[in-house]
């Protein structure tokens, strides 16, 4: 295979990892910088946003996806090239979670990050030492996750807070094991990389699938605790 021309599969898995997992954190501070400066120096601009700035940061996200999937099977584009799309994304969802500093109470906030920590690193730990291949429920994690997502649109309009609860906590079971099943894709990267610019790359498009589970994680939970506080 390809990863044994340009080292051993097994240690080229284990630099992917590391890799990856130091864009997730760099991606995670920049994030949180960009959160925190926004609702504090722009706490204006934050409360305005609407349905139309959201909708315009998901299309800007999705084409900067676009983007750096382009560049990592693009040979021509360098390493520094997708990494710099990896960290303006990072921004843009600084941005687009802003506004959870203001509208969520600090203890709210302060469980959801603690949460979020504890389930990442208990998830970690698992998918870096089970045997098991989660690589095969891609495809039904993503229609459940389709699914979920539909029917949290349809709780909303007909203000059912109840079943919101309940995709809510379905939503973080798929995601939960979106964090297994990506940090094993990361792993089978080794098998494909035979230069360095290759390893930075597939470090990237797996730091950002990791990235991304954890920031709806967080998301969820801070929602799922939130709706709890405004309850008692």
């Amino acid at each position: 295979m390809n990863g044994e021309m340009f080292g051993n599969t097994a240690e080229l898995a284990q630099r992917l990892v590391a890799k990856t997992y130091q864009k997730v954190c760099g991606g995670l501070v920049v994030t949180g910088i960009v959160m925190l400066l926004m609702s504090t120096f722009m706490r204006s601009f934050v409360t305005s946003m609407g349905l139309g700035s959201s909708l315009l940061i998901l299309l800007v996200a999705l084409g900067l996806m676009l983007a750096l999937g382009h560049s990592v099977n693009d040979e021509k584009t360098s390493a520094s090239t997708t990494n710099t799309i990896y960290y303006l994304m990072t921004v843009l969802f600084g941005v687009s979670l802003s506004p959870i500093l203001i509208y969520y109470r600090m203890d709210t906030i302060g469980l959801a990050f603690l949460g979020t920590a504890v389930m990442f690193g208990g998830l970690t730990f698992y998918a870096n030492r089970t045997t098991k291949d989660y690589l095969r429920f891609s495809s039904y994690l993503t229609w459940g996750l389709l699914a979920a997502i539909v029917l949290s649109v349809v709780a909303v309009l007909l203000r059912i807070p109840t079943l919101y609860i309940i995709i809510d906590v379905v939503m973080l079971v798929i995601f939960a094991v979106f964090i297994v099943m990506d940090t094993q894709s990361v792993r089978k990267y080794a098998e494909y990389v035979d230069s360095e610019t290759k390893l930075q790359k597939f470090s990237t498009i797996g730091a950002l699938n990791i990235y991304l589970d954890i920031l709806n994680i967080f998301q969820i939970l801070v929602q799922l605790l939130g709706m709890s506080n405004d309850n008692n």
